[in-house]
């Protein structure tokens, strides 16, 4: 029984992984999946081979933005409110876009910093 979850489990990882190159594709840009620490980290680059999204899964209780430094080369600048992430692997957002915290589909409402994960969450940067 093991067997036959393990090999549905890396059908549908080959599928969403198909899926997702091939609209990166069409969109001019290109997708890559990184295995960094056991953990499935998506990042997506644009045309021009500037990252433009990133996400990865939480930690139960690390906070989101240590989590992003684990994955990626993360610049920030600190506020009185907390960090706020200027650029990810050299993707800057220093307008018009800016790079935005998502938690499981959402636009966050508490910075990545404050945000301690679970192993259950997806967390994305978007560069909008």
């Amino acid at each position: 029984m093991e067997d036959v979850e393990r090999t549905t489990r890396s059908k549908t990882k080959i599928i969403i992984v198909s899926v997702i190159v091939a609209l990166a594709a069409v969109a001019g840009g290109s997708a890559a999946y990184i295995y960094h620490q056991s953990t499935l980290v998506n990042a997506i680059t644009n045309a021009q081979h500037q990252l433009t999204q990133i996400s990865y899964h939480g930690h139960n209780g690390t906070d989101a933005l240590t989590l992003l430094k684990q994955h990626a080369n993360v610049a920030t600048k600190r506020y009185s409110f907390g960090d706020l992430v200027t650029s990810i692997n050299g993707s800057a957002g220093n307008g018009p876009k800016y790079w935005t915290f998502y938690i499981n589909g959402k636009q966050a409402d508490i910075g990545a910093g404050s945000y301690k994960t679970k192993d259950s969450d997806v967390l994305m940067w978007r560069l909008q």
